[in-house]
């Protein structure tokens, strides 16, 4: 058998290498199909990890929630603890402050920058595109001068971010440790990402003895809502709940130890989106892929059709190869072999053609939309196993029938022609 289907193997590739015109010909269908689903697979590969980074970047990795509560929480460390009993795994407050601080560097102002009060752990729960620098981190905490991070358009309109001050009645020196790019989760053309530490308390919460916050709570907020930004596990009921409806309820069984006596001054919703535009990027690539799969069954019949004539004029040598002693199987892997040569062959052109495409697309994709870190545009291994098996299996299965043909031909009817 082994010795049959070697033979065979080489019959087809020295059939293929005769009949170049002929190969040419049953290429034509099989690249175009195989190139199409190359392509389909690549783009939702690529849609998916570009999704998944975009949504990660501007609105939360996954299962992330927004958690507000309106109203005056006395206990600060309560609501926090209760935050991660109530299945947060990283926790990070985010609040803008009641006051409006300005920014300068040497001297100038830039007006209407946006504030943003955060945790480390917010690095944790949202991707974090660093320009230039590093994110936060719990080391800063302990900075005498308060620790921020900005993003692009403030730093490039600070220039030089070592002179930066920050104030409201006074102006006070801080430290930018970094520059991120910029995202849908800045709150304005200009953003600043100050770090909650003892540092920036009073730009942050204002003094307790202003707000009528709790003794020994240096962290109260004033105003009438509290936001923070919480990751919960995936697989967590929670998380299957977009708006938040089972999370608020584990909060509000516990709200009386923060000093919200009302359920409904608390809301939380799920803020991230990649599985939405995960699931819509599957719907479109099922459809784009079935109509790439009717353009390589088009194929499939270009082959069938092309094995079928190829097998009626050679009669004759095939029929010399069966009276020189090959056997019926070697006969049958060499016409199959011979429609598996063909189209694996288109189906190197076509991966060829598609490589050539991406690397192009992504030349003039990185010109219009800077792409995340982690996201090139590229053939993924998927798409190249789709590509060659498919082209394999075609030529499998057109070979079939003209096979069955060769072997029901007479020896001696082929050798009289």
């Amino acid at each position: 058998m082994l010795r049959s289907l070697t033979a065979g193997i080489v019959l087809a590739f020295a059939g293929s290498r005769a009949n170049v015109a002929r190969t040419i010909l049953s290429c034509a269908g099989i690249v175009v199909g195989v190139g199409a689903l190359i392509m389909v697979v690549t783009a939702s590969d690529f849609g998916q990890r570009f999704a998944t980074a975009y949504s990660e970047a501007n609105a939360g990795r996954p299962a992330t929630l927004q958690v507000s509560v309106f109203g005056q929480i006395t206990d600060r460390a309560a609501f926090e603890e209760d935050l991660v009993r109530a299945g947060g795994q990283d926790v990070s407050v985010y609040h803008t402050p009641s006051g409006a601080p300005q920014i300068r560097s040497g001297g100038s102002v830039v007006p209407d920058v946006q504030f943003l009060g955060v945790d480390p752990s917010l690095g944790d729960i949202r991707r974090m595109n660093m320009a230039e620098g590093r994110w936060l981190t719990e080391a800063d905490t302990g900075s005498l001068a308060p620790v921020m991070v900005v993003n692009q358009p403030l730093a490039d309109a600070l220039g030089d971010l070592t002179q930066v001050q920050v104030g409201t009645d006074q102006w006070l020196d801080v430290r930018v440790v970094g520059v991120l790019e910029s995202s849908a989760l800045d709150l304005g053309w200009y953003s600043a990402y100050l770090l909650r530490s003892p540092a920036s308390e009073d730009l942050l919460f204002g003094s307790s003895s202003d707000t009528g916050g709790e003794e020994g709570d240096p962290f109260a907020m004033p105003g009438s809502q509290t936001t923070y930004q919480v990751r919960i596990d995936p697989q967590d009921p929670a998380a299957q709940d977009p708006w938040g409806e089972v999370f608020t309820g584990r909060l509000a069984s516990a709200s009386w130890r923060w000093g919200i006596e009302d359920p409904e001054s608390i809301s939380a919703y799920r803020a991230d989106y990649a599985e939405e535009v995960d699931r819509i990027i599957d719907y479109m690539s099922w459809g784009l892929m079935g109509i790439a799969v009717i353009t390589l069954a088009t194929g499939l019949l270009g082959v069938l059709n092309v094995g079928l004539v190829t097998v009626r004029e050679r009669r004759r040598e095939l029929a010399t190869y069966r009276a020189l002693g090959a056997s019926r199987s070697t006969l049958f892997v060499a016409v199959v072999m011979e429609a598996v040569v063909v189209s694996l062959v288109a189906g190197v052109i076509a991966l060829a053609g598609c490589w050539a495409a991406v690397v192009a697309g992504g030349m003039v994709l990185e010109r219009f939309v800077p792409l995340p870190d982690g996201v090139p545009l590229n053939i993924p291994a998927s798409g190249v196993l789709v590509g060659l098996g498919s082209a394999a299996l075609v030529g499998l299965l057109a070979g079939i029938i003209p096979a069955t043909r060769a072997l029901r031909a007479s020896v001696v009817a082929g050798l009289r022609e």
